[in-house]
């Protein structure tokens, strides 16, 4: 017992003098500093004071986070090779990806299929995160409750722009319910998770070679996405439809369940095509004004068949602002589906939006 109160104690000035060692940084606007070194603390012991604080030093970040100098913005340096073949969606293993693999298939196909980008155990891992961030979000809402400092699940910091609240104006009874979404900067723990696994799969570099320059994470469309049995479908869209089509964009969508073809979940639905531009949406049979309508998909899918693919835990697809896509739902699919959606941006073609650094 003693042992046990010791060790704690030792943890608990550990965490205060970390504290201490990063307030001059902080104050200093040295954030990429601050972070690290909250982020090399919080490795030896998980602690949600020191959780809750990089939060709150990466969204204090977001103002520098597009601001860098770079050699030739716009465009990659890498080459376009390949075939444009429509109706296809290329596959490489975790192990094979390279910049410019990823380009090549985007600019050529419009996807890529990385698998087992995460292990069985990470995905399991942001499973479990999931489950307790939108637990601990539920559990605000109710009218005795209090918001704790040591919950490292969910945290409103308030250095956050705006509102909280995802993409629709809910009552708080509905914000704090489980809504199929949550924001990844709204978990402590599971933003700190999700670093992890990006700095252990050199992620930023990755992506610094696709772009030609930094990236930046899309604050705001960085979601851990729990799709439940009998939720609505979302309907086939653009992400260039609300983030702008000059954005220079990419989304990194990691199946945390196995999902799509031949199993009991949802996955994505896909047209396997390269897109150029925004197409029409509100029209051509749509029932919501974002919704690209039927009549559309279906004068593509002339070309390139509808696809849903089947992903196993940890397998991610590569997309960008102008891919079309929708949940893949599928009679007989009961079962939820966890997944991560990570959008990420070129430092140069944000478009405006708020944006985290990418440390």
């Amino acid at each position: 017992m003693l042992q046990r109160a010791s060790a704690s104690v030792r943890h608990y000035l550990r965490v205060r003098h970390c504290l201490k060692e990063v307030s001059p940084l902080v104050k200093a606007g040295d954030w990429r500093n601050a972070y690290e070194t909250l982020a090399i603390e919080n490795r030896k012991s998980a602690n949600a004071t020191l959780e809750r604080t990089m939060i709150d030093i990466l969204l204090q970040a977001r103002d520098a986070a597009g601001t860098v100098v770079i050699a030739s913005p716009g465009d990659s340096p890498l080459p376009f090779k390949g075939s444009p073949v429509r109706g296809v969606v290329p596959e490489v293993s975790a192990s094979a990806l390279t910049a410019s693999k990823l380009q090549d298939a985007i600019q050529n196909h419009g996807y890529l299929l990385v698998r087992g980008l995460l292990s069985a155990a990470n995905s399991a891992e942001l499973r479990d995160t999931i489950d307790n961030a939108m637990h601990a979000r539920m559990a605000m809402a109710a009218p005795e409750s209090s918001a704790s400092a040591k919950n490292p699940w969910y945290y409103e910091s308030p250095h956050f722009p705006g509102t909280h609240i995802s993409y629709t104006a809910l009552t708080k009874k509905q914000k704090h319910g489980p809504t199929g979404s949550l924001m990844v900067v709204d978990s402590p723990r599971g933003a700190f998770q999700v670093l992890e696994h990006y700095r252990a799969m050199n992620l930023s570099n990755l992506l610094q070679d696709y772009f030609g320059e930094p990236a930046v994470v899309a604050t705001r469309k960085w979601v851990f996405r729990l799709v439940q049995s009998g939720q609505m479908p979302g309907g086939w869209h653009q992400d260039g439809q609300f983030m702008g089509a000059g954005a220079k964009a990419l989304n990194m969508w990691v199946a945390l369940t196995p999902c799509g073809d031949g199993t009991a979940a949802p996955g994505l639905a896909l047209i396997p095509k390269r897109i150029h531009e925004i197409m029409e949406y509100g029209t051509g049979g749509a029932n919501i004004n974002w919704v690209v309508g039927p009549e559309v998909i279906a004068k593509l899918a002339e070309e390139a068949p509808v696809v849903r693919p089947y992903f196993g835990a940890g397998d991610a697809l590569f997309f960008d602002h102008l891919s079309l896509h929708r949940t893949g739902h599928a009679k007989g699919q009961e079962q939820n589906r966890y997944a991560l959606e990570s959008w990420f941006y070129a430092a140069s073609g944000n478009a405006g939006n708020y944006v985290l650094p990418l440390y």
